[in-house]
């Protein structure tokens, strides 16, 4: 069954993930991202691993979630209420 309105909806927000990474050698930045995106996105997640003498531990300290969010609509026509939910 085709419908006849099609829409779509997209939310934006900044959403700020922070990890703790301890290494027993440099890392480069993409080491370090790969590192951190092992963990799993739950508070206190520790993720270890590397070979010997290359030894690394990373921590997922949680997520402060923006406040800011973003809206946008697209696609057809939108129906237009007032402030009491009525049709305009």
């Amino acid at each position: 069954m085709t419908k006849k309105y099609n829409y779509t909806y997209e939310e934006y927000s900044q959403d700020t993930r922070s990890y703790e990474i301890a290494s027993d050698v440099m890392l480069t930045e993409e080491e370090i991202q790969d590192i951190a995106l092992g963990c799993s996105l739950t508070d206190g997640y520790t993720y270890e691993g590397g070979g010997a003498g290359k030894r690394f531990k990373a921590t997922f300290k949680g997520t402060e979630f923006g406040d800011d969010s973003q809206t946008e609509y697209g696609g057809d026509e939108i129906k237009q209420t007032d402030e009491d939910g009525e049709e305009e």
